[in-house]
């Protein structure tokens, strides 16, 4: 069975009906999908704001629930966008989801069953380059951080890790425009979230048995 991968959404609820329609793609994905895989991934960012609104978290909720009932259990990677602060703690209001088929990851953690490694956001890119060097051979890598040379939503370069840092296949957020470099995928969106990003090209990602990917 397959798994189906999303990247950030940055869920926003201004502009009036920015939302709803943002819902409505993500949901379509996963209907389209639907038959082909019982496991969802979603990389990070799936708020826009740090202290998101309470009708961005009640959106959020009926999605996960809508989707949950389509078959699939869930796995939510903590972006940045997603942290209460940069403490690197891992509080985050994305664990007020959590459930029997809703499982948010807020620090690093190993999935020996689907041989997956999840990375979430962290400041500190030391911590992160140790987690990427520990991940057990032979499992896939999702995480929300960039590396040396990729740019982030906003335009900046902010991390400094080596491609080199990369052992395993890995498949990132954090970085909204999709390509390829050694073993590292950037997923992207899957739809603009400014008016930078105004045609460009969005996905989404697929693992197979066997953790082979395809974006």
């Amino acid at each position: 069975m397959q798994a189906l991968v999303i990247g950030d959404l940055h869920f926003e609820d201004k502009p009036r009906g920015l939302m709803k329609a943002q819902a409505a793609a993500v949901k379509q994905i996963c209907v389209d999908r639907c038959g082909d895989s019982n496991q969802l991934i979603f990389l990070g960012d799936l708020m826009m704001h740090r202290n998101p609104r309470p009708s961005v978290l009640l959106a959020l909720k009926e999605l996960l629930d809508d989707i949950v009932n389509m078959g699939y259990e869930i796995h939510i990677l903590r972006g940045n966008h997603d942290s209460v602060t940069k403490a690197d703690d891992g509080v985050t209001a994305l664990s007020l989801f959590e459930s029997k088929n809703i499982h948010v990851y807020t620090q690093y953690h190993e999935d020996h069953k689907n041989k997956w490694v999840f990375i979430p956001h962290y400041e500190d890119e030391q911590r992160i380059k140790e987690y990427l060097h520990s991940a057990p051979k032979g499992y896939t890598v999702f995480g929300h951080f960039g590396y040396y040379g990729v740019l982030n939503s906003a335009g900046d370069a902010d991390f400094n890790l080596s491609i080199s840092d990369f052992k395993n296949p890995t498949i990132l957020g954090h970085i909204h425009k999709a390509g390829r470099n050694g073993n590292v995928s950037v997923l992207g969106t899957p739809y603009t979230t400014n008016f930078g990003e105004e045609g460009k090209d969005c996905f989404y990602g697929i693992v197979s048995e066997g953790n082979e990917e395809q974006i």
